[in-house]
């Protein structure tokens, strides 16, 4: 048994599990190794924002001397700073949240305590998780490992530049319109937003301090588009992830007994596939069109069948998602605000000044039926190409302080589209744009088929190998 993992540092979540299942190390030695990792890299990248350095080395030794063990037992992870944690503040990157220390922990971050893994501390994220770069007044701006002059993404960005910097196995963010998925191509490792309702969003902030993890729904009308997803390394990683934090809590009302699939067992080669150049409504750079090709191919001479195919009616969810997102949630903010305004970042109070219009029931039936109708012809293509393969993005991560960076919001179309649709989305890293910098493919399935994807995903980093 070694005492120095340092070597483990950037290995997977089943990599170190496996490691200290075997006692090759302990707990305590990876999780020193992290801690030195972060001591070296995070006071540049302020990925980790609120660090739990005695917490974690207490949870360390108790997990060397426990007897039960979990699948992720001793791996070291961060949440995302919208996840409740008791006693551990959590601030959704706003001044309003700063000493917000909860009471209880979200339903996740139980899960992952009792599934083994080690928490190391809070990632970084825009206020109230509403922007795609990570920056806030609280704590500044968070930085890409993979190029400091570029953008880590959005809302997750702290999580995906801790991971990606080998401070963390993985992570726990939150996507409501592409926030696991951009910021996993930002910083080239991978991410999952799973189906709407496998995973509790309960303990998701912002909602009123001195309650106790209320429903989603009665901090969001819509909140079944807002999920909690992992980002790892590695496609296995998430789904082990996956299982981990899955199921019913009792207080998410969105959530379903349905259990998660094995992507060991699916045979990806069975699944057809339709790639598209973007979700129909405006262009994709070239260089993230060719990603997605590149992968369509890959996926062809591995012997899926694979064809260039758009569902019908897509690039009509973009317009349906604004809708949908004005009326959810943001109403929620603006009010908690209401009167502290001041504290909020310019941007917040400009958007809740123009963009949250009390919906009539009327106009909330209308999105409800244009949204249904959308997904069930979605689905019945579905039948046909149970996997879809799109651009996660318009564009490339912009550098920090580009002069168009306030028109950002615009680049997640092909994330908005998913997320309407409430499909599990992986996004796989498939090489570099043409600046150098991590492209990748959002690999979408049908509910409750997120093994598949997972395993499209695996086969498409297996042939990415060679």
């Amino acid at each position: 048994m070694s005492d120095d993992a340092s070597g483990l540092v950037g290995a997977s979540a089943g990599a170190i599990a496996g490691a200290i299942a075997a006692g090759e190390t302990t707990a305590s030695a990876v999780v020193e190794a992290h801690l030195a990792r972060i001591a070296e890299a995070n006071p540049r990248l302020n990925a980790i924002v609120t660090p739990c350095v005695e917490d974690a080395r207490a949870a360390a030794a108790a997990a060397d001397r426990a007897d039960v063990r979990g699948p992720l037992h001793g791996v070291p992870y961060v949440l995302k700073d919208v996840i409740a944690t008791a006693g551990l503040r959590t601030t959704a990157g706003s001044l309003l949240y700063r000493d917000f220390v909860p009471t209880r922990s979200a339903t996740a971050a139980e899960r992952l305590r009792a599934a083994g893994a080690i928490l190391l501390g809070k990632t970084n994220c825009p206020e109230f998780a509403l922007e795609p770069h990570t920056d806030n007044r609280v704590f500044g701006p968070t930085l890409n490992p993979v190029d400091e002059a570029i953008t880590p993404g959005g809302s997750s960005g702290g999580c995906a530049s801790a991971v990606a910097s080998g401070m963390a196995a993985f992570s726990i963010g939150s996507d409501y319109g592409g926030s696991i998925r951009w910021p996993a191509q930002c910083c080239g490792i991978v991410g999952l937003r799973p189906t709407c309702g496998y995973v509790p969003v309960t303990g998701c902030l912002p909602y009123p301090p001195g309650e106790e993890l209320p429903a989603p729904s009665s901090v969001a009308i819509l909140s079944r588009l807002q999920t909690m997803g992992p980002l790892a390394r590695t496609v296995e990683d998430c789904g082990l992830v996956l299982r981990a934090i899955a199921g019913p809590d009792g207080i998410d009302p969105n959530v379903v007994p349905v259990p998660v699939g094995d992507a060991g067992a699916v045979d990806a080669r069975a699944l057809a596939v339709a790639w598209m150049d973007g979700e129909g409504t405006q262009p994709v750079r070239p260089d993230l069109v060719a990603a997605v090709e590149r992968a369509a191919s890959r996926l062809a001479g591995a012997g899926l069948r694979v064809e260039q195919e758009r569902p019908p009616g897509l690039e009509t969810a973009v317009e349906i998602f604004r809708a949908y997102r004005y009326a959810d949630g943001l109403p929620v903010h603006a009010a908690l605000a209401r009167g502290r305004e001041d504290e909020l970042a310019s941007t917040m109070r400009n958007w809740f000044a123009t963009v949250t219009p009390d919906p009539t029931v009327a106009e909330y039936q209308a999105h409800a039926a244009a949204r249904d109708a959308l997904r069930a012809r979605v689905l019945a293509f579905m039948e046909t190409f149970p996997i879809l393969l799109l651009p996660v993005s318009l564009g490339p991560a912009p550098r920090l302080g580009a002069d168009d960076f306030g028109a950002r919001f615009h680049n997640m179309a092909p994330c908005w589209a998913i997320t309407l649709l409430g499909l599990p989305a992986l996004t796989v890293t498939c090489g570099v744009d043409d600046d150098g910098h991590p492209v990748a493919v959002q690999v979408v399935a049908r509910p409750w088929r997120d093994h598949e994807a997972l395993a499209v995903g695996a086969l498409l980093e297996e042939v990415a190998r060679g």
